[in-house]
């Protein structure tokens, strides 16, 4: 009985050991494009903009998310930006965190 108790701690150890790291090694997702539409919202906006390979994707600027760096930026902006990604309708969709 205490080996059956023992083998579950152990393992239930390193399946925390593993989830924890693997968590905490994800990178910050990086993009830059220029701005083709701009949709505003109740606390920011989001921005459609093409890559330098044709390929859209979706920023979403929060002023919660950027506190004291979020700017509004205009169609036709060059911008480099980084954060978290969602996905949806096969379309990444940005959380910036950091605008460049």
């Amino acid at each position: 009985m205490k080996r059956k108790y023992w083998i579950k701690t152990i393992f239930m150890s390193l399946s925390v050991g593993f989830f924890l790291t693997s968590c905490s090694t994800s990178r910050e997702y990086s993009a830059a494009g220029t701005v083709e539409a701009i949709e505003f919202g109740k606390d920011g906006y989001t921005a459609s903009l093409k890559d330098k390979d044709n390929k859209n994707f979706d920023a979403l600027f929060s002023v919660v998310r950027l506190q004291k760096d979020y700017k509004v930026l205009k169609v036709g902006d060059m911008v480099s930006l980084s954060g978290d990604t969602i996905h949806l309708d096969n379309k990444i969709r940005v959380l910036v965190k950091k605008i460049k």
